[in-house]
């Protein structure tokens, strides 16, 4: 009798556990809306522009990656002028913003959202620099 139970707990987790990867599986489904590809383009490049405007290979098509883009996207945008690489020695290449995309995509700008963003960001760490200020270690620095 106590097999049972044990036998229908067992089915009775794995139908949650189905649940659970299909509700996780739509959601990785992408809707019937398509992105506007040049919004993406904006976000791509100024991911690159902000992670010190120069991105490694494997880091670019990561990011191509996660936005769902194809890798021709590089071709076209050094093509159009908004990208360029750069070979570095020993075979490796790094991709850069050009200042023409800066220029006209307005990349780099302090927009709302990027205000908000850096604005959360400082509240969050507030206490931990206080802390940090405040601490045994830093009054040493104060002595000097």
């Amino acid at each position: 009798m106590a097999q049972h139970a044990d036998v229908r707990e067992l089915r009775e987790g794995l139908r949650t556990m189905r649940d659970i990867l299909d509700r996780l599986e739509a959601l990785l489904e992408p809707s019937g809306e398509q992105p506007d590809p040049y919004q993406r383009r904006k976000a791509l490049l100024e991911r690159i522009y902000w992670a010190g405007n120069s991105v490694p290979r494997g880091e670019l098509f990561k990011a191509l990656r996660e936005h769902g883009t194809q890798y021709q996207w590089v071709g076209q945008q050094v093509k159009k002028g908004y990208l360029s690489v750069l070979p570095l020695p020993g075979g490796s290449v790094r991709y850069s913003v050009t200042p023409r995309a800066v220029r006209e995509l307005g990349l780099g700008q302090e927009g709302p959202e990027r205000l908000e963003e850096t604005a959360a960001l400082a509240k969050l760490s507030e206490a931990s620099f206080a802390e940090e200020w405040d601490s045994p270690e830093d009054s040493i620095y104060d002595q000097l």
